[in-house]
């Protein structure tokens, strides 16, 4: 590199050649992020490499902080368990809207550095929040704020660093995609991490069976500040403000219509046209947010939309602890695969067959080991190829679609149907106990075909994104 400081700026929205023609050099455009090297020198390997292991930790940290409960030891003791179980889906919903917002607001203040401050300023809080959960030795009880409230505060907190993170990788392809990799694999995990209450929890249960470590949320606080404060990144030199509301308004729309949805389904699932009518819902407002979004970058909200009510159906229990790691391990292969030949409709035809999948094992109640075990691979392989075959050329769409996942849908309801409300219930976790019949894996059906009819409309009218590299 010369001893002269260089400009370089990247451009989301398209490639940097055709984006010079239309922008000042020196300008952000909204939804655009510039990125600039400085006097550093080329980053080494072993820097890239621990920069990329700080990112997936640092991702995991958040997600898992949305996906479970605060503290599951907890919930024995707390004299707030009845609140904490109804919050748990509202504080979920309420990250995946913070997420959102804090990638659309970091985008249009344009630096990555201030992202980076944003995503490590908030896992700082994650941590101190964390510190807070220590009980009162006498009583076992917690001191201070409810632990609803902290569970609550926890999942906006890890909304704030999904966005932020978002922003600041997003034009390096190697990082992005470990990103995506964390978000998506903490996602599944936290999905799949049963209750520690029961004798039979394997994997990585028992290690997240407490709470999320806290030498694990330090370290990724510490790893975060290093590379906050030793990598170079300029101030904005772009007098552009504009923050991008397409992705706002797209999640406004997905998030709201899912959440309400899956509210009314919970009360009702045993009426024929209430689910004909969620299933229409669910469908329409994830074809009116790919509608929102600009370009193609709604794809990944259509078969995330879908993946969501399909995957929250799949018999996740009875299974032994080598299936989680299998399970990240297919994820990563999915995404991986999806980022190097992407094919939106055969992901869209991977999520109705998972789909079908459910169904097949309602009816024919197979062997629910293997059910299981095959039911958790299915689950990271169609998610990471969804994801890595759809990723948005902006950082707050890709939010959007990532967020969709930590909004309880419909399946969600649908899981159980004994138990009339959304809540953090024992069918969470989907075990073979529970008699559904064909009802759940027939919406699951009807809402993976309607999506799909959307992801070839999306397909047919909306042009070629520029492409977007692989890692």
């Amino acid at each position: 590199m010369p001893a002269a400081a260089t400009r370089t700026t990247f451009h989301f929205q398209e490639p940097i050649a055709r984006s010079r023609a239309r922008y000042a050099p020196d300008t952000v455009h909204p939804d655009l992020v510039s990125h600039e090297n400085g006097d550093s020198v080329q980053p080494s390997t072993v820097r890239c490499a621990a920069e990329a292991v700080t990112v997936f930790v640092a991702t995991s940290v958040a997600v898992l902080a949305i996906m479970l409960p605060i503290s599951f030891a907890s919930l024995t003791s707390s004299l707030h368990v009845d609140l904490l179980v109804f919050n748990v889906p509202r504080a979920m919903t309420g990250a995946a809207f913070v997420a959102v917002i804090t990638a659309a607001i970091t985008v249009a203040i344009g630096s990555v550095r201030t992202a980076r401050w944003t995503a490590l300023l908030a896992l700082v809080g994650i941590l101190v929040n964390h510190l807070a959960l220590i009980p009162d030795s006498t009583d076992g009880r917690l001191d201070g704020l409810s632990l609803p409230t902290l569970n609550f505060i926890d999942a906006l907190l890890a909304g704030v660093v999904v966005g932020a993170l978002a922003v600041a990788v997003w034009n390096e392809p190697l990082l992005r995609t470990v990103y995506l990799f964390g978000a998506l694999g903490g996602t599944i995990l936290g999905d799949l991490t049963q209750s520690p209450t029961d004798p039979d929890s394997d994997g990585f249960s028992g290690a997240l069976g407490g709470t999320l470590p806290l030498w694990f949320i330090a370290a990724s606080v510490l790893a975060l500040a290093y590379f906050a404060c030793t990598t170079a990144a300029p101030p904005r030199s772009s007098t552009e403000t504009a923050i991008p509301l397409a992705p706002v308004f797209a999640a406004v729309v997905a998030f709201t219509t899912t959440i309400i949805t899956a509210l009314a389904v919970a009360s009702d699932k045993t009426s024929t046209p209430a689910l004909i009518i969620a299933s229409i819902v669910a469908i329409a407002a994830a074809a009116a947010a790919a509608t929102i979004l600009p370009g193609r970058d709604g794809i990944l909200v259509l078969l995330m939309s879908s993946f969501s009510v399909a995957g929250s159906l799949v018999i996740t229990l009875p299974r032994s602890g080598w299936v989680d790691l299998a399970t990240l391990a297919a994820t990563a292969a999915g995404l991986l695969i999806g980022i190097r030949t992407p094919r939106p409709l055969t992901a869209a035809a991977s999520v109705l067959a998972l789909a079908c999948f459910v169904l097949a094992a309602d009816v024919f109640s197979p062997p629910v080991t293997l059910t299981a075990a095959l039911g958790c691979l299915a689950l990271g392989a169609v998610a990471g190829y969804c994801l890595g075959t759809s990723v948005p050329v902006s950082p707050t769409a890709g939010t959007v679609g990532l967020a969709i996942l930590f909004v309880p849908s419909i399946g969600v309801a649908l899981s159980d149907s004994s138990f009339g409300h959304l809540a953090y219930s024992a069918s969470w976790y989907r075990t073979e106990d529970v008699d559904r019949g064909v009802g759940p894996g027939a919406v699951a059906i009807v809402v993976a075909l309607g999506c799909t009819v959307a992801v070839l409309a999306v397909l047919r009218y909306r042009s070629v994104p520029p492409q977007i590299a692989g890692p």
